[in-house]
C-alpha cells in the first residue's frame, strides 16, 4: 500500500507489565516498520498499557520516524509533510480523569477531589483545573491543550484512546467503564479532519461519515468477537483535508467462531470439519447436559475455548425477571416449573415432578429443623 504513516491508537500490550515475549514482538514489529521499511509510526498508550513504558522514545527514535506518546508530558503535535503541505498529528494517550486534572493544574491536584458518576460535561465544555470530573471534561482539556501546543495547521488528525458515544462494545474491553462519565462525545473532536480511535475491538465508524473511526483490534480476543471482520483501515487525506477510508481484511491463521447444536451432531460434523483447528466456542442445545462434553469435543476441536448450554425457551426469548412482579402465593414447585420450562423448553413430566417435590420437601424439612 506504500503508506506514509502507520498509526497505533493505544493498547500495544494487553497489560501494564507485558511479558518478555510481548515486548520482543512489539520491538520486532516497530524495527521492521521504521528501520527496514522506512515508515513513520505514531503510537499512543491505551488503558491496558503502562504510560511510562510506552513513552520511552528518545530523539534518535524520533529522527528515525518513531513517535511514541505514553504520558501527558508533551502534547505538541507531530508535524509531517506530504505533497500538499503539512499535517498535524495530535497524539493523546489514554489518561485517567485525575491525570488530566493534574495536567490542567500544572502538576498540582486536589487529592480529595472525586470524579463524577454520570456525564455532567457536554462536548462543548473546555474544562480546566478542578472542573475536570469526567472523561468528557478530561478529553476536552487534552484536545484544547494539544491544539494550543502547536502551530495552527489547517489539516489536523487526532489519535486518541477513549470510549466515544455511539460505539459498539464486546466482552473483550476492560478497565475502562463504558457508561456514564466514561463516555466522550464525538463532537469533542470537531476541530480535526480525521479522528483515529483506539479502545473498542470492533472496527467501526462513529456517526454518518468515516471521519471518526475505530480501527478495531487486528485479532479476535474473545467469543464475543466471533462475528467481527478484522481489518486495517487505509485512510487517504487530500489537500483540502477531506478523508476517504477503505479497509483491508486481516485473516488470521485460526479463526474464532461459535458452533451450536446437539453434541452428537457436532461430534459427527467435527470429524470432517476442514477448520477444526480454529478457536471454537460451543453452545450445546441438548435437553439434558451431556457428560464431559469438553473432553469429547476436543477430540475433533483441539483448540476448544468454551462450552456452554444454550437456553431452550420455546420462542428463543429469555424472560427478564425484573419485568415480572413476584407472586407471594406461588410455591417453590411453581417457580421451579417455570424455570425448567424457560431453560429446557418443555414442562416437567410426571417422574421429574416427583423428583422435584421430593427435593423441595427434604430441603424444607432441613430448614425447619435448623430454625
Amino acid at each position: 500500500e506504500n503508506v506514509d504513516v502507520v498509526v497505533l491508537a493505544g493498547d500495544l500490550y494487553d497489560r501494564a507489565v507485558p511479558s518478555a515475549e510481548a515486548v520482543n514482538l512489539v520491538d520486532d514489529f516497530l524495527v521492521r516498520l521504521v528501520v527496514h521499511d522506512k515508515r513513520k509510526v505514531l503510537a499512543i498508550a491505551g488503558n491496558h498499557d503502562s504510560p511510562e513504558r510506552i513513552g520511552f522514545t528518545n530523539r534518535i527514535q524520533r529522527e528515525l520516524g518513531l513517535h511514541l506518546r505514553g504520558t501527558l508530558t508533551d502534547l505538541s503535535p507531530v508535524i509531517l509533510h506530504d505533497e500538499h503541505g503539512p499535517v498535524a498529528f495530535h497524539l493523546l494517550p489514554y489518561a485517567e480523569v485525575a491525570m488530566a486534572r493534574q495536567h490542567a493544574n500544572g502538576g498540582g491536584e486536589d487529592p480529595e477531589a472525586g470524579d463524577v458518576t454520570d456525564q455532567e460535561s457536554d462536548a462543548d465544555t473546555i474544562a480546566v483545573g478542578d472542573s475536570i470530573r469526567s472523561h468528557q471534561a478530561a478529553m476536552a482539556h487534552l484536545v484544547q491543550a494539544s491544539l494550543a501546543a502547536g502551530p495552527k495547521i489547517p489539516r489536523r488528525v487526532v489519535v486518541a484512546h477513549a470510549f466515544v458515544s455511539g460505539g459498539t462494545v464486546s466482552d473483550s474491553e476492560r478497565d475502562l467503564s463504558v457508561g456514564g462519565a466514561s463516555q466522550v462525545a464525538a463532537t469533542t473532536f470537531d476541530d480535526f479532519n480525521y479522528v483515529a480511535l483506539g479502545h473498542l475491538h470492533r472496527a467501526q465508524q462513529i456517526g454518518e461519515t468515516d471521519r471518526v473511526r475505530y480501527s478495531g483490534s487486528p485479532l479476535k480476543y474473545s467469543i464475543s468477537e466471533a462475528d467481527h471482520v478484522k481489518s486495517v483501515a487505509i485512510v487517504d487525506l487530500d489537500g483540502a483535508g477531506e478523508v476517504s477510508v477503505r479497509t483491508i481484511p486481516v485473516v488470521a491463521p485460526r479463526d474464532v467462531r461459535v458452533i451450536s447444536g446437539l453434541i452428537d451432531d457436532l461430534l459427527k460434523s467435527g470429524e470432517g470439519d476442514p477448520h477444526a483447528h480454529d478457536l471454537v466456542g460451543v453452545r450445546l442445545t441438548d435437553a439434558i447436559p451431556p457428560l464431559d462434553p469438553a473432553a469429547r469435543l476436543r477430540r475433533w476441536y483441539p483448540n476448544l475455548i468454551s462450552v456452554e448450554m444454550a437456553r431452550r425457551g420455546g420462542d428463543g426469548d429469555v424472560p427478564d425477571p425484573d419485568d415480572e412482579t413476584p407472586d407471594p402465593n406461588r410455591t417453590p414447585l411453581d417457580l421451579f416449573s417455570d424455570f425448567f420450562r424457560d431453560m429446557i423448553g418443555t414442562d416437567l413430566d410426571g417422574e421429574e415432578r416427583e423428583i422435584v417435590v421430593t427435593a423441595i420437601t427434604a430441603a424444607t424439612s432441613r430448614h425447619e429443623e435448623a430454625h
